[in-house]
């Protein structure tokens, strides 16, 4: 971990904090601060740090950044649930909560039972279980593949399920997640949209040079920097790949609270103007807790996306040949949400959700709202 932080830098960050201090320490200001070898190599001195910046708000965000870069450098492989890889951080993926998977699980069957489409199943792998060359061998991980394949075996016959991990494994090299944002970025939403198309019945399939990359000017930091500043891990930047072989015309509808807007491009760039400067919804606009989709292509495939934010790495792809497309965020949408989405406009339906979701996020109540149950 200590190649992250160059000697020079080290140095430079000992002493700028030692000029810091010593300023505080003439108005008073920082006399529980000890800083000796003992506590940087202990750890002691970086808790010092987070308890001084707390009490010196100007100077907040730099002693933040010091105290995390001190920890790094003392070998500190994972900061509060985000793991620091070699180029990017990655949320550490916990134990499942066996009742909520169960119910997962249990409701995903019973929905394949009921319904008339026929119903698909895929979990997508995390970054911490794809990149873990990023990782020390000492990193102790959750084993997602187990799990995926449980999943699988007990689902069999109900379901078809996608399997993607190998085929993520094969980009492992390849900046298929974000650095700083727990979700796949566009490259490994095309390898997801390869092995997904296979299995929903897409033929042909779209060669990645059929598409034309277009660079967003606006690089941003995630979710995961926001939880942890490590600075040195560069920013992202998203890349949309447009299907410019033939024309399309796109609608693209969002519904919210009783509320609804819509864009007519997957890519409305002018929506990040108005959050952020950290967001990144140049795809669709961002997920919101139902999302139509609506192309000009000349077919009748129409497919039902209960999913969460990984479906925006691979969607733009599966846009090529589908003329209506909903998808529903398990994780959002209410009951008032979903009157908007008519389950016999779709002829299949896709559970397609990372891990972490499944294992920890009740989603039962979403899939039951589609079940006879419900209106007895």
């Amino acid at each position: 971990m200590a190649k992250r932080i160059s000697a020079i830098f080290f140095l430079s960050a000992v002493f700028t904090v030692a000029g810091i201090l010593l300023l505080r320490l003439t108005a008073g200001g920082a006399a529980e601060i000890e800083l000796n070898l003992q506590t940087l190599v202990s750890g002691e001195f970086s808790g010092q740090m987070e308890a001084f910046s707390q009490e010196n708000l100007p100077l907040n965000t730099l002693l933040e950044h010091l105290a995390i870069d001190f920890k790094i450098f003392g070998g500190a492989a994972e900061i509060d649930g985000v793991l620091v890889g070699e180029t990017m951080l990655m949320k550490n993926v916990e134990e499942p909560d066996e009742e909520i998977t169960a119910q997962n699980q249990q409701m995903i069957a019973n929905f394949a039972q009921n319904s008339k489409q026929h119903t698909y199943l895929m979990l997508l792998p995390t970054a911490c279980a794809i990149k873990q060359q990023e990782l020390p061998e000492s990193i102790a991980l959750f084993n997602q593949r187990s799990f995926i394949d449980d999943v699988y075996n007990q689902l069999s016959g109900s379901v078809s399920v996608v399997d993607t991990y190998l085929k993520l494994l094969s980009g492992m090299e390849e900046y298929i997640y974000y650095r700083t944002q727990d979700n796949l970025t566009p490259m490994g939403g095309y390898l997801i949209y390869e092995q997904l198309g296979k299995r929903l019945g897409i033929s042909p399939l779209r060669s990645i040079g059929q598409f034309d990359l277009d660079y967003s000017n606006r690089e941003f930091y995630g979710n995961l920097y926001q939880q942890l500043p490590c600075r040195s891990i560069a920013p992202d930047r998203i890349v949309m790949y447009r299907f410019s072989k033939y024309r399309r015309e796109y609608k693209v509808t969002h519904y919210r609270d009783g509320e609804q807007w819509t864009y007519y491009t997957l890519f409305p760039e002018f929506v990040t103007q108005l959050r952020p400067k950290n967001s990144y919804d140049v795809v669709l606009g961002g997920l919101t807790p139902v999302t139509t989709l609506k192309s000009s292509v000349g077919n009748d495939n129409s497919l039902l996306i209960f999913a969460d934010d990984t479906a925006l790495s691979y969607i733009p792809f599966l846009m090529v040949h589908y003329s209506n497309i909903a998808i529903v965020d398990v994780r959002n949408a209410t009951p008032e949400d979903l009157e908007t989405v008519s389950l016999e406009e779709y002829n299949q339906v896709l559970f397609g959700v990372s891990v972490d979701t499944f294992m920890h996020q009740d989603i039962s109540p979403v899939i039951g709202y589609f079940l006879p149950e419900k209106a007895e």
